[in-house]
């Protein structure tokens, strides 16, 4: 008996097919093609619970496969990981809509960390509450960061150093991130860093549920957007907003057409996470002050920084800048021109 992937796949493939019996327009599709509209019709993942207590921590110590699980409750069980030092900095990094922490989103970014170093790596995995339907994962943002924010809390009163603590979060990840830092700071805790990686757009901007990611969340809020105005935030949200190939859909390299919603589609969407880590292995992603993309192009910009790792708490304002269309993105000063 065929699947709902196969049996879609034949459907497109009938409907683009010419009377002649010749291919005259195809879009590109793979086995993979409509794994975010399967999971979307999945209330949760198999083996998992939709319940606040089953959102798991995994701390990443020696690569990006393996880990080490702690439900979100018995956080404090980490402190006793010899690996984990509560004196160093520490990353949270947070999935997206209908993602998973085996992921390669995931595992690309852990990556990145452990190449750098000098990190407690730790991934918010909140799968049992981000699958199904969007409106039920944005029902689920708040009570999900809220839950986070209570386990981090705990941490932080047993010695976890605040001042090297750093949420990242991607699409609708970054929106919990900021309902953890919104938990924090009215406990006297205030987030040095925040990071949204193409925030996502529908159900935030405007705000049904849940206010978006903004500046008063924490002392420095940067963001990446890629696929501006679809998938990602259409509008400054942070201290800093960095709109590398002005932000938009598609971004260099992402194909031209895709079908709605399947993995192609969500490419330039993607391209956040992957110009992230590429920056945290050390990638330079010149980015130069501006108005606006097309100021930048004319070359009527001045004031330099970087996008990613490296890009600093007084940075204010839009930055801009060009990528390449393939890995490694960063153009370093040629992409600033």
């Amino acid at each position: 008996m065929w699947g709902v992937k196969s049996k879609i796949y034949c459907l497109f493939t009938v409907f683009l097919v010419a009377a002649n019996g010749q291919m005259k327009f195809a879009f590109p599709l793979s086995k993979d093609s409509f794994r975010q509209i399967q999971r979307a019709l999945i209330s949760v993942p198999k083996g998992r619970k939709t319940e606040l207590s089953d959102i798991r921590i995994n701390f990443y110590s020696t690569n990006e496969i393996d880990s080490k699980l702690y439900k979100i409750g018995k956080i404090s069980s980490l402190l006793s990981d010899p690996v984990f030092d509560l004196q160093k900095r520490t990353m949270v990094y947070i999935h997206g809509y209908v993602e998973k922490a085996s992921d390669s989103s995931v595992a690309r970014v852990v990556k990145a960390y452990l190449a750098h170093g000098g990190f407690n790596i730790l991934v918010l995995d909140w799968a049992n509450l981000a699958f199904g339907d969007y409106i039920s994962a944005l029902l689920n943002v708040k009570p999900v960061g809220n839950e986070a924010g209570k386990g981090l809390l705990k941490l932080l009163k047993q010695g976890l150093n605040i001042e090297g603590l750093h949420i990242v979060g991607h699409s609708m990840g970054a929106h919990v991130g900021a309902v953890i830092a919104r938990y924090l700071k009215i406990r006297g805790y205030t987030i040095p860093r925040l990071t949204g990686l193409d925030a996502a757009h529908p159900g935030f901007y405007p705000p049904i549920l849940t206010a978006p990611i903004n500046p008063k969340d924490a002392d420095f809020v940067d963001i990446i957007h890629t696929d501006g105005g679809w998938f990602g935030a259409p509008d400054r949200t942070g201290h800093v907003d960095f709109w590398p190939n002005d932000g938009t859909a598609k971004q260099p390299g992402c194909l031209p057409f895709t079908l709605p919603l399947t993995v192609e589609n969500f490419c330039s969407h993607w391209r956040s996470w992957l110009y992230w880590a590429e920056s945290v292995e050390g990638g330079e992603f010149v980015a130069r002050k501006c108005d606006n993309y097309d100021d930048f192009l004319r070359g009527k910009c001045s004031g330099n920084g970087y996008m990613g790792l490296a890009a600093t708490p007084n940075m204010r304002g839009n930055y801009y800048l060009r990528t390449a269309t393939r890995e490694p993105f960063a153009l370093g000063e040629k992409g600033a021109l």
